[in-house]
């Protein structure tokens, strides 16, 4: 099964939780202070974000690549709060990226190209991988989801809301 078939969320923690179990990242010291950006305003709260991160970014690669840091960080960067002014898209840290591309590629998931960096087959197996464990929870979602109803249960219903200057209706 492909990683483009499973939802992303569940696939990057899947992927977070296998890099952490085989220790093929490791945050450093200096990650529980950190922002991830000039747009953010505090340091993340999850613990374990540099695994979450980490395999983010692995899946970016194996969707994308070859990509280099610089796209990434538009990729993760986000808008800052400026007061009364418009808010203004920043790009994310590159260090932080920079730093995680690295320990992927001694980990032997990523390699150097000459545009970025892409996915190896060890990366693209261990993304595969991933993906078919999540196949069996996706097809028991889809089983257990409700068929298709009657047309007699599926009428609409119209009541109205009101507020003191509007009318709305609700279906």
């Amino acid at each position: 099964m492909a990683a483009k078939e499973v939802n992303p969320e569940q696939l990057v923690e899947e992927l977070a939780g296998i890099m952490k179990k085989e220790g093929l990242v490791a945050p450093p010291q200096w990650s529980n202070f950190v922002k991830t950006g000039a747009h953010a305003q505090r340091p993340p709260d999850d613990p374990e974000w540099w695994y979450m991160r980490s395999a983010s970014l692995l899946r970016q690669v194996y969707m994308r690549g070859p990509i280099g840091v610089g796209k990434l960080r538009s990729w993760y960067g986000g808008k800052k709060r400026r007061g009364a002014k418009p808010a203004i898209h920043y790009r994310a840290g590159g260090k932080i990226i920079r730093i995680c591309l690295q320990q992927l590629e001694t980990a032997g998931l990523l390699a150097k190209a000459g545009t970025g960096r892409k996915i190896t087959s060890k990366g693209q197996a261990l993304i595969d991988k991933s993906a078919a464990s999540l196949k069996p929870r996706v097809e028991k979602k889809a089983k257990a989801a409700p068929k298709k109803t009657t047309k007699a249960a599926t009428k609409k219903t119209t009541t109205k809301m009101t507020t003191p200057n509007r009318i709305f209706l609700i279906d």
